[in-house]
């Protein structure tokens, strides 16, 4: 009976150690795609990871990594950045043949942390540079795909993505493991496979959140943490939309009245804004934007122009949308035909559908961590009482796409804050409407090693509009000390003086 019972044991052990080892994430070298410039070093791989580790001799999952050496290496513990999206790809080129990390402005971006420190970029799985990919649409480096997407009518979204679905089910990829826990711990094996001791993270938008669920689930080898344009789990971003809009509008009105120069070039900014927004849809506004696969005319509706206003605040360029509403208003297109035109190449919103919606990752995160938890009845009346500043929430298709993407609720335990005493930065834009500053003040009040600092005058992703932003984000990696006091001010006002000329030497 003992012998028995002792060989029962043997082979559970030797049972649970094959599934350990099958389970061990491991990286392979590969030839990299991209060039690095004179003088630099670029190291790239593929971390092949469990796509259930509760199942580890089931399906794999292969991640891009690319490490961007640094020049000197003084400090051991790199930088990981995480990707916005969810489905962001900042291994994989917008165009054909073109170098990501050079469109990615990697290399100079990233040039003070490399003075001592290597940078780690990981695709997030589901996304490009992940397989599988999830994406229901071709590569949007082809520009035959681009205008095959334009092609799409609304009604025709909902059936690309049952057809999509469905053949995920054929490959029997598990849609579930797809989310913001099974990314966190993505990094957990990053580390691992690589014999990291300590990790810096940096994250931008919907980074922030797979960061925070890092911070959560696996704390221990986190030394600092950039959270730039903040979405904390216990936020849900579909459901008070309306009110975010019109209060970063609310905050123009206030800052261009504040302005003598902005204020006499701009009176009555706030009718004039709500006047030409809903007097689009029954004159839309018609122009010509020059992209790059051709010129294309477009009509921009009530929707479509308040896209473009807050396509202005997100960049970082809300100084500009008092003379662009002005100028409009007078017959001059010409600004809104620029910021269009930027707009258009940066996402194609105003010539095709949302593309984003049709990548799986988009939907099986938002699907699974926000639809689901949406107070409907209180949206709507949100979606109501905005008027033109709800026409954004309007554009949401998720709850047309999510009954078909079929992806199980997130548990009420992951949308709780984040509670941790990791050293950790976080930076906020004042006109961004997308991660607003408020949800960085909700997460650092559950952060009791941090600070937060908001850009006046900037909008989303503020690291890369301001140059403060930026130096605090690498003196902060350097040495992680909250309370150090800033070195640059983030109060600098929208520069309102620089758009009134910038209008003026139009041609």
């Amino acid at each position: 009976m003992i012998s028995r019972l002792i060989g029962a044991s043997l082979a559970a052990l030797l049972v649970l150690a094959a599934g350990t080892a099958l389970a061990a994430p491991r990286l392979e070298r590969e030839r990299c795609a991209f060039k690095p410039p004179r003088g630099d070093k670029l190291e790239c791989y593929e971390l092949i990871v469990p796509e259930n580790r509760a199942r580890p001799d089931g399906q794999q999952v292969r991640l891009k990594v690319a490490v961007l050496k640094a020049r000197r290496l003084r400090a051991r513990d790199p930088v990981i950045y995480l990707a916005g999206g969810p489905g962001d790809s900042p291994l994989v080129a917008s165009t054909a043949g073109a170098d990501a990390l050079s469109e990615g402005d990697w290399w100079s971006d990233t040039a003070t942390i490399r003075r001592k420190r290597d940078v780690i970029i990981l695709s997030e799985r589901g996304a490009g540079g992940s397989t599988p990919n999830l994406d229901c649409f071709d590569a949007r480096s082809s520009e035959a795909a681009r205008a095959r997407r334009r092609a799409i009518a609304e009604a025709q979204e909902q059936d690309i993505l049952a057809k999509c679905r469905a053949e995920l089910d054929k490959r029997r990829i598990d849609l579930a493991m797809y989310a913001t826990p099974s990314l966190a711990d993505d990094i957990a094996d990053l580390v691992k496979a690589m014999k990291l001791d300590k990790v810096n993270l940096y994250g931008i938008s919907y980074g922030t959140r797979w960061a925070l669920e890092t911070m959560r689930r696996h704390p221990g080898f986190i030394r600092s943490v950039i959270l730039d344009g903040v979405y904390p789990p216990e936020i849900n971003g579909e459901q008070n939309e309306p009110e975010i809009v019109r209060s970063v509008f609310e905050q123009l009105y206030a800052d261009c009245a504040a302005d003598k120069l902005c204020r006499e070039r701009n009176p009555n900014l706030a009718a004039a804004t709500q006047a030409l927004i809903a007097g689009a849809d029954a004159t839309p506004i018609e122009t010509t934007l020059d992209i790059d696969d051709g010129p294309k005319t477009v009509m921009l509706d009530s929707t479509k122009l308040l896209l473009v206003l807050l396509h202005m605040m997100r960049e970082g360029d809300a100084a500009m949308v008092p003379e662009t509403v002005t100028t409009l208003s007078h017959g001059d297109r010409r600004l809104i035909t620029q910021y269009a035109t930027t707009l258009e190449e940066d996402e194609g919103a105003l010539t095709e559908g949302n593309a984003q919606q049709l990548g799986g990752l988009f939907n099986t995160v938002e699907c699974r961590e926000s639809w689901a938890a949406v107070d409907q009845a209180a949206r709507d009346q949100a979606i109501q009482a905005g008027g033109v500043y709800g026409l954004s929430a309007r554009m949401s298709k998720l709850g047309a796409f999510c009954p078909v993407w079929r992806v199980p609720v997130a548990p009420e335990s992951e949308r709780q804050p984040v509670q941790s005493g990791i050293p950790t930065l976080l930076l906020s834009g004042r006109y961004d409407w997308l991660t607003p500053a408020n949800w960085g003040r909700a997460a650092a009040r559950h952060l009791t090693t941090s600070r937060h600092v908001i850009f006046r005058a900037q909008g989303h992703g503020v690291s890369a509009q301001d140059p403060c932003a930026a130096r605090l984000r690498d003196e902060f990696i350097d040495a992680p000390d909250p309370r150090h006091p800033p070195s640059c001010r983030a109060d600098t006002p929208p520069d309102f003086a620089g758009a009134a000329e910038r209008a003026k030497a139009l041609p």
